[in-house]
């Protein structure tokens, strides 16, 4: 999926403006375990792109929607702004929900230094937020390892085009907590650069 994301918005960058503007999906007007992709395309429109693929070892569908235009402002200098947002479904009932952005407006840009103060077994989701900021997405079982946890998902990709040469990076933090208690249950931060 890491290579997935960087590839889809390294193409859209190659132009001025790329892909169809779409407003962010709330993810709160959704439910997870019971929404289909179809409450979601009546929502958003027809998705830029939809596939299969596997992602934290599970085989899942996804839709996605992507936009790119190299005449906004973006969150930092020399960055194309670009925006994603992708849904996973297994059997068609929605699992997870990720959102990027590196948009000025609503990036999605995070403090990754401060993951090392996330304690699993003691730090609470909302202490999470309070750290790292509101999360713009969700993962359910099957991309939690325990069917009774959830995880808030935290993406960032960013993209710079420089004459010929395209350098991309994403990270991405997950953190799995037991909505019982909101105890931190697992944390998993990933980051990818491409040149």
């Amino acid at each position: 999926m890491k290579y997935f994301v960087v590839t889809v918005f390294a193409l859209l960058l190659v132009s001025c403006a790329a892909g169809t503007d779409f407003k962010r999906m709330d993810t709160n007007k959704l439910t997870y375990g019971k929404s289909t992709s179809v409450d979601i395309v009546q929502t958003q429109g027809t998705p830029n792109n939809t596939g299969s693929m596997t992602k934290k070892d599970v085989a899942v569908d996804f839709i996605g929607y992507a936009y790119a235009d190299a005449n906004a402002e973006a969150d930092m200098k020399g960055v194309t702004p670009a925006r994603g947002q992708t849904f996973f479904f297994k059997d068609d009932v929605l699992i997870g929900s990720e959102f990027t952005s590196s948009w000025k407006s609503d990036s999605t840009d995070f403090d990754d230094s401060k993951i090392d103060m996330i304690k699993k077994g003691s730090t609470t989701i909302e202490e999470v937020i309070t750290l790292i900021g509101e999360p713009r997405g969700e993962y359910i079982h099957p991309l939690v390892k325990n069917e009774e946890e959830r995880a808030k998902v935290y993406v960032y990709s960013q993209t710079i085009v420089s004459g010929l040469t395209i350098s991309s990076k994403r990270k991405e933090l997950i953190v799995s907590y037991d909505p019982a208690t909101n105890i931190v249950t697992d944390v998993e931060f990933n980051q990818l650069n491409v040149e």
